[in-house]
């Protein structure tokens, strides 16, 4: 069986025979890279991600560098709070930031509702760019925040450990969270479609935040929007994964958001999910900290991953991927050893 590496990541969304799982990884464009740091030594992060030329070139870097079946799109879950003009900053060494929090009704009025596909233009952009770039035969992802997350870092104006400003409104004030989270789900379901119509042949929502629900606020809170997102990608045909960090709790419930598979962070068991989701497609979920060690402790746990997809699936309906994003500090040499390892699986 010869399939190009599009080819392949199709056949894993499709559930079809393949010859070895498809492979990309979270944040495979990042600071880890040589070619990366070069060019935000010279361009500003959100330069970067609003120039399709720029979002490019950072994208191309790790296809070059690694046999990897898919880019995807260098962007940032947070330029839809920045296209709603909530006032979004990226200081030097420091997370985001969001100047217009979410405390009243009144602030959930004042968001820039109107024209906002059109001030996120540059991510649709940016994909056409990119899909241009890479031709017919590799796979690309787009992606976006997922409501719940977005409306943590805008009820929060920043990152935190457990977002208790962002939960204590959900549970002060739940119609006010519902409103908010609905309206970022409409945006996000346009954004989505957006990049998939540039091109992109899968789309991935990142709730990293997720996993600080329970299992009844996440029904409660999360899921109506994420429905509310996958309802209309499902009605035009659209692919569709998500990732919810820390989200092993949820497992039986994110089976039936509407999503064509589930990305699984590194403490979900592969084989423990596969039970639960037989039909689903999986992703992950290599520690990206073992990243850090040795490039032959990296192929060993690689082989180990591959066995339990091979014994769970036999290699359908799964793609290596990491349980998060690759940390700045990891060495090229061990993401070599990642992608050969899944290369040469038989």
């Amino acid at each position: 069986m010869s399939l190009t590496p599009r080819q392949r990541i199709l056949a894993a969304l499709d559930g079809s025979a393949v010859d070895r799982p498809p492979l990309w990884l979270m944040r495979q464009a990042g600071r880890y890279l040589p070619g990366y740091r070069a060019v935000r030594a010279k361009h500003s992060f959100w330069e970067v991600c609003k120039t399709p030329e720029l979002s490019t070139e950072v994208a191309l870097e790790p296809l070059a560098l690694f046999p990897l079946d898919a880019a995807i799109v260098f962007s940032d879950i947070l330029t839809i709070p920045d296209a709603l003009g909530l006032d979004v900053t990226f200081g030097a060494g420091e997370g985001p930031r969001i100047g217009k929090r979410l405390r009243s009704a009144s602030n959930l009025a004042e968001w820039r509702t109107d024209g906002v596909l059109q001030r996120l233009e540059f991510v649709r952009a940016a994909v056409h760019h990119l899909r241009s770039a890479i031709g017919p035969d590799r796979g690309l992802f787009g992606f976006a925040g997922a409501p719940w997350t977005l409306y943590c870092y805008i009820v929060e104006g920043q990152g935190s450990d457990d977002f208790r400003a962002a939960r204590t409104l959900m549970h002060a004030d739940p119609a006010l969270a519902s409103a908010a989270l609905a309206k970022l789900a409409d945006v996000t379901a346009d954004l989505l479609e957006s990049q998939c119509a540039a091109g992109a042949d899968v789309v991935q929502l990142f709730d990293t935040w997720g996993g600080l629900l329970t299992t009844e606020e996440y029904a409660r809170f999360a899921m109506p929007a994420l429905r509310r997102i996958t309802a209309r990608l499902r009605a035009k045909g659209r692919r569709s994964l998500l990732f919810v960090r820390g989200g092993h709790h949820l497992l039986p419930l994110l089976k039936d958001s509407g999503v064509d598979g589930l990305s699984l962070d590194w403490r979900t068991s592969w084989r423990d999910a596969r039970a639960l989701m037989p039909s689903l497609v999986l992703q992950g979920n290599i520690d990206p900290i073992l990243l850090l060690s040795s490039p032959q402790i990296v192929a060993d746990s690689t082989r180990a991953l591959l066995k339990d997809i091979r014994e769970t699936s036999g290699y359908a309906r799964s793609i290596v991927n990491l349980g998060h994003g690759i940390v700045p500090e990891t060495p090229v040499e061990s993401v070599r050893a990642l992608c050969d390892t899944v290369v040469g699986a038989r």
